[in-house]
């Protein structure tokens, strides 16, 4: 039992931070170096830790996030009628992305009708600072959380239009942050357009986004401030039923019905 503790004390001190060594974890938790790295090297081989590339510290692993999802809302289930209407009324795919940690990934899709379409893989893992939904969530971040994460990730060219300039990106989160939505087109797929719009919990910050996508020699230029429109409602409607509490409750109905 000691060593369970223990083991939870060393993840509870990622309460404070999202990143941490070896060597600051061992004076955060007063025990010699050796040690942390002992519960380190299991944690990590266990998925509950992961070593973060660019700054070669640690921060918590994808098992937990994927914990923390079971536990949490259904969204995809939550989102499935928005998303289906989306997709109607536009012609396009639409698709659902839940934050984990500094990575976003496809959760539900509905796909456009077209022959030539782009799909969202479900469960595949992107970052948050390349497309529309990836950037509408890094806009609605918590700003301390924002700043680490700017200072921290390393931003590479991922497509034609990836933004690669940290000063260019702050600047590109706060136009999001005052209209509610992202417009990005072959950031993170060639040929590939995205109009995006953040689900917000309680605090106003984004858990998830809903997207619509479409291949670019199809985009809809004078239909955009109509699919603007529409995509603000249903993200609004998804957030709204999170925030009042529906979503805690088809989790129950569904757990109930398992």
């Amino acid at each position: 039992m000691k060593s369970l503790h223990r083991a939870i004390d060393l993840l509870s001190a990622f309460q404070s931070r999202r990143e941490l060594s070896v060597e600051e974890l061992a004076k955060i938790l007063g025990w010699p170096a050796s040690s942390v790295y002992r519960f380190v090297r299991v944690l990590r081989d266990r998925g509950f830790l992961s070593l973060v590339p660019e700054s070669k510290k640690y921060g918590l692993g994808s098992l937990l996030c994927e914990l923390g999802r079971a536990g949490g809302p259904d969204l995809p289930r939550l989102a499935r009628a928005a998303l289906e209407r989306l997709s109607k009324e536009t012609g396009e795919t639409s698709f659902l992305s839940i934050r984990g940690g500094w990575e976003a990934r496809y959760a539900a899709c509905v796909e456009s009708p077209e022959s030539i379409r782009f799909t969202a893989p479900i469960g595949r893992h992107f970052p948050l600072y390349a497309g529309a939904s990836g950037k509408v969530i890094l806009a609605f971040m918590e700003e301390e959380e924002r700043r680490a994460y700017l200072q921290t990730v390393r931003l590479k060219q991922l497509c034609a239009s990836t933004i690669v300039d940290k000063a260019r990106l702050e600047r590109a989160l706060s136009v999001i942050r005052s209209r509610g939505y992202d417009f990005s087109q072959q950031e993170r797929h060639q040929g590939a357009w995205g109009l995006a719009a953040p689900i917000l919990n309680e605090k106003e910050l984004a858990i998830g986004s809903i997207a619509i996508t479409g291949i670019r020699f199809r985009l809809p230029q004078k239909k955009l401030p109509r699919f603007i429109s529409l995509l603000k409602e249903a993200a609004g409607e998804v957030s709204g039923k999170l925030k009042n509490g529906r979503a805690g409750d088809t989790v129950k109905t569904r757990r109930a019905g398992s």
